[in-house]
Formats: structure tokens, C-alpha cells, sequence
């Protein structure tokens, strides 16, 4: 886990549906916060490979 301080915010707008899939990834993985939980997949998308990193489309 990354300690080091945290003191920018960033203000993000999501769907609701957004949020309900975001608190179900967290709690699969038992990641207490959802900040931490958006940390996290930024993270991970970031370290994905160049063609993976793109979202998909919404059907």
C-alpha cells in the first residue's frame, strides 16, 4: 500500500450504475474506500498494455 500523503482532491462525476459496479469491485477485492478502490484501478490501468487501456464501448 502507497503511504505517501494524500492531499490533492480530485472531483469525479459517475453514473449511479458507475458506482454500484465500482462498490461491487471493492468489496470482491475488500477495499475498505472507494477512493482507494478508484486508486487502485487507475493503478491498473495505467500498468495495462497500450491496446487494453482504451475503455470499450457501453452496449
Amino acid at each position: 500500500m502507497n503511504m505517501e500523503k494524500k492531499d490533492v482532491r480530485v472531483t469525479l462525476l459517475m453514473s449511479p450504475a458507475d458506482i454500484d459496479a465500482l462498490d461491487a469491485w471493492r468489496a470482491d477485492r475488500r477495499i475498505w474506500s472507494r477512493s482507494e478502490a478508484i486508486r487502485s484501478l487507475i493503478i491498473l490501468g495505467m500498468a495495462a498494455p497500450n491496446d487494453s487501456a482504451s475503455p470499450k464501448p457501453r452496449k
